[in-house]
């Protein structure tokens, strides 16, 4: 996981002030106001395909949690950081309603993420800190809430996860690091063999950078591009060659 910047691009039209997607939102404050709390999302909105592309470029076509590449294993969701729909504490909570219906068309909670991480894992989770913090509906102030899941664009990444060889684990005992792997599968078997063949290679070129070997020069600027945001399992690859990178 690393953090990622939507800062360098534009809110695309459809979100933007005046496009559907605000239109959208005050549709749903209106139907909340009246007492209903049955909402409808239309996907072709948050899902539209201008959309999918900025995201799918601002993260270098990677999960904004697991960062494999998605052509790599699915086609790829846009990810609501806060539910839309209806939000889980924890395993033993049933689906709470109305989830964060007031940002269902906001680009700062939307991502690119994968199948196996939106679907499977991640779901409707959504643990916060102090519960006594969430934010109900529209009216209530949600930036004080302190999610326990790490957001892609807010939180210091490198503050709460570490990787020990391809196992990622929580930095300093992180709470939010602990609960971000466990709701966000970024240990499971096929990442971690995934990430075990990519860090295999990679040792193998490093003993050859370390030994002067032919090409040592060319393999230390590959060692450069394969750290980059841009480039597969790049955090873990920065952590394990801190000295290549």
């Amino acid at each position: 996981m690393i953090k990622i910047d939507k800062s360098t691009v534009a809110i695309p039209v459809i979100l933007a002030s005046n496009g559907r997607g605000e239109k959208a939102v005050e549709k749903l404050k209106s139907i909340f106001n009246s007492g209903d709390t049955t909402f409808v999302f239309d996907k072709t909105i948050y899902g539209h395909k201008s959309v999918k592309e900025i995201l799918r470029t601002i993260q270098h076509n990677k999960c904004c949690f697991c960062e494999a590449k998605i052509d790599h294993i699915s086609h790829g969701d846009v990810e609501h950081f806060r539910p839309k729909a209806g939000y889980q504490q924890d395993d033993n909570q049933p689906l709470v309603k109305p989830g964060y219906y007031w940002l269902a068309y906001d680009f700062t909670n939307l991502f690119f993420c994968c199948q196996i991480c939106n679907q499977v894992y991640k779901k409707n989770y959504f643990p916060l800190a102090d519960e006594s913090k969430r934010a109900n509906s529209h009216k209530d102030d949600y930036t004080v809430e302190e999610s326990l899941i790490l957001h892609p664009a807010i939180d210091s990444i490198d503050d709460h996860l570490v990787f020990e060889a391809e196992i990622i684990k929580p930095k300093n005992g992180s709470r939010k690091g602990k609960e971000t792997i466990k709701r966000t599968g970024l240990n499971r078997e096929f990442l971690l063999k995934e990430r075990f063949e990519h860090l295999r290679k990679l040792r193998f070129l490093e003993d050859v950078v370390l030994r002067n070997g032919d090409q040592s020069n060319e393999i230390r600027e590959a060692f450069k591009e394969w750290g980059k945001p841009t480039s597969l399992f790049s955090a873990m690859v920065r952590a394990n060659f801190p000295d290549l990178v």
